[in-house]
């Protein structure tokens, strides 16, 4: 007997057939097989397919950035409007700054999006509060609801639960409204892919609550060059942990199957974009290719994390910018080579029907859909340079990807089936993969959400603790001092404590003294060391995607060069003893300021307030693993091939602390 689901509707049109109800998506009063939920999710997609127009299957194959009204996105945001009413064009890339040669739709106003250009796919970039988030999903679905067809909105979201002590847009929008887990890194430090399906399974709780439906992660990549500014959004750079960590978020976000409680997977990059030349990212030309010194090392170190991406069920796979040259070392087998003495098409991974056709479908057995990186058809376009939009979009399509974002308009895709350059099977076959994700998601029964639920759920007090005990425990114990830690809370020191580095270190030096009087309220924070009887400096060097990464400027892991200062900390150090926290976004270099540490811990993104509690041994104290080698010079890290992980890159690549400890892959103490 058919379970009846739980139904929800505005427009109130809901048939009533054998003592079970289905909503009359379309309103023509008749239950077509679509809107039928006991039929299985792949005969309704090729169902609903049948009924699409062309310029419906072009609307749902492009994901776009989509913002409420009043958002400070917006050029001219409209307090108290929920849906956005303005299209918004741009002249230049919002993420890289890149100049375009035409203005460029970034985001469509609600109406057009769902009615004129048949968007489905809607990114979430807005930091919204529970309540807000879900008043604004609920109504964007109504309008959905309301099209010709009846067919519902998918919100995606780049990650939300990371600690962000300053948010970045594209990288880390939402701060302080979920609930706030250690970074990626933080996760891997804890070595327990147990606690990272929980993970996967709790969040995915705060999201459906408030509406969103898609993740645009976790990162498979394995982080092979500690100079990518990326390398902070991996699981670091084991590939059996990262293969590890990705199957069990994987399952936590989507369960062993997508159901109405699933948030879907867009796992990425493929195949891998920790091979960087000298750390440049592929959003810029300078950094545009995968070259791979080393026999085998795409299939020996990262292909893994994505073939256990597949076999966990990923929703969707996202490839990388770059594009494979053909001055690598031999990588695929010889029958995927393009002639005798031609390994790649050297055309970037969205465009690449080898790795896209071959490895990822044939090879590792994906049947979901390939979403696209933002901006393969109007910036990053990287090896297809001369072709037109529409013949990018048909070249794309033709090598396999399904779903364009960052996009707003299905313009020249549609253009590429008028000119015959692409035939409209082919949107059918990836209209198929996207709308079975969308009916296994269940929100062809009911789009819309609890607002009340969306306050209780999202950032709510289990998840919170438990995301805060992560924190405390992700801490990584480098070099201790049983003098100074753990911290005696009881105690009433004079501290000078210290935040240096490059993004706002203000605002951070003032949470955690603000940190420091709510924790240790019987210590007293003096300005100068020299009045100090402790010292907690907290390095926090940052290499930035969109500042540092620039054409002939060298990528440098060097604190000094990231906006630590340097000679201030070794100051403080020859002066009073300290406690050296750094944080690991990369591999950095420690020459200089270890050494006159009296103790050393790493973080990977924690509020002040779990540093100080971990510190002082809350929860056990620092429970923290390297996830990555920190290496011993600025030469190691030359020397190695940037396509194999420091920690295969032998004995002499890690760095030796005062007391001749290796900081490898792996390395941690407790208190």
């Amino acid at each position: 007997m058919s379970t009846q689901p739980k139904l929800g509707s505005r427009t109130g049109r809901i048939l009533h057939l054998d003592g079970l109800e289905f909503r009359d998506l379309d309103g023509d009063g008749q239950l077509a097989p679509y809107e039928d939920w006991r039929v299985p999710a792949a005969e309704r997609a090729a169902d609903l397919v049948a009924r699409l127009t062309v310029p419906e299957k072009a609307g749902l194959m492009v994901i776009g950035s989509h913002h409420p009204g009043y958002s400070e996105f917006l050029p001219e945001p409209e307090p108290g409007e929920i849906l956005n009413r303005h299209d918004v064009w741009r002249d230049r890339n919002p993420i890289t700054g890149q100049a375009y040669p035409e203005p460029v739709l970034v985001t469509s106003s609600t109406d057009n999006a769902v009615n004129a250009r048949h968007q489905r796919y809607l990114i979430v970039r807005d930091n919204l509060a529970p309540r807000d988030l879900a008043t604004w999903t609920n109504a964007v679905q109504e309008v959905a609801e309301r099209s010709r067809l009846g067919i519902p909105a998918v919100f995606a979201s780049n990650p939300r639960n990371h600690v962000a002590l300053v948010a970045q847009f594209g990288v880390n929008e939402s701060a302080g409204v979920f609930s706030e887990w250690p970074g990626e890194l933080g996760l891997a430090a804890l070595r327990d892919p147990e606690l990272v399906e929980t993970f996967g399974r709790e969040i995915a709780k705060e999201w459906r609550a408030g509406g969103i439906h898609k993740l645009y992660g976790y990162m498979a990549d394995v982080a092979s060059e500690p100079r990518w500014s990326r390398f902070n959004g991996t699981f670091g750079e084991d590939p059996e942990l990262v293969s590890d960590y990705i199957t069990a978020v994987v399952r936590g976000m989507q369960g062993m199957v997508l159901t109405g409680e699933s948030v879907a997977t867009t796992i990425k990059h493929f195949p891998g974009g920790g091979v960087r030349l000298d750390g440049h990212d592929p959003h810029f030309e300078w950094g545009q290719t995968n070259e791979y010194p080393t026999d085998d090392a795409l299939a020996t170190h990262h292909l893994p994390p994505f073939r256990a991406a597949v076999d966990a069920g990923a929703s969707s796979v996202m490839p990388y910018y770059a594009r494979p040259v053909n001055s690598s070392a031999p990588q695929l087998p010889e029958r995927y080579w393009q002639g005798p003495t031609t390994q790649f098409e050297e055309v970037a991974f969205a465009y690449n029907a080898t790795f896209l056709g071959e490895l990822l479908r044939t090879d590792l057995g994906h049947t979901g859909y390939v979403n696209s990186d933002s901006g393969v058809i109007d910036a990053m376009v990287w090896g297809v340079e001369e072709l037109t939009k529409p013949e990018r979009f048909a070249a794309a399509v033709q090598a396999g990807t399904d779903l364009f974002s960052d996009m707003a308009s299905p313009r020249d895709l549609l253009a590429a089936v008028d000119e015959g350059l692409l035939a409209e099977s082919a949107l059918d076959r990836a209209c198929r993969r996207l709308l079975t994700e969308m009916f296994s998601l269940g929100i062809f029964e009911n789009p819309y959400v609890d607002v009340d639920d969306a306050e209780t759920v999202i950032g709510g007090e289990t998840v919170s603790e438990l995301g805060g005990r992560t924190q405390r425990r992700s801490v990584t114990l480098l070099r201790g001092n049983a003098e100074l830690l753990p911290l005696d809370l009881g105690s009433a020191p004079r501290i000078h404590a210290l935040v240096t580095g490059r993004t706002r270190s203000d605002q951070v030096q003032s949470r955690l003294e603000a940190a420091i009087a709510k924790v240790w309220p019987t210590a007293t924070v003096v300005e100068h060391p020299e009045d100090a009887d402790l010292a907690l400096v907290w390095a926090r060097p940052e290499i930035a995607l969109f500042e540092d990464d620039r054409e002939g400027v060298p990528l440098s892991i060097d604190p000094r060069d990231n906006g630590v200062d340097v000679d201030r900390i070794q100051h403080i150090e020859q002066t009073v003893p300290t406690i050296l926290a750094v944080n690991l976004t990369n591999p950095w270099l420690l020459g200089e300021i270890e050494p006159a540490a009296e103790a050393v811990v790493a973080t990977f993104e924690i509020t002040p307030e779990n540093l100080l509690a971990s510190l002082a041994g809350q929860d056990g104290g620092p429970a923290g693993r390297l996830p990555m080698t920190l290496p011993a010079s600025f030469k190691v890290v030359a020397d190695s091939p940037r396509d194999v992980p420091g920690k295969f890159c032998g004995d002499a690549y890690p760095y030796l602390d005062r007391e001749g400890v290796s900081y490898g892959h792996g390395h941690g103490l407790t208190l």
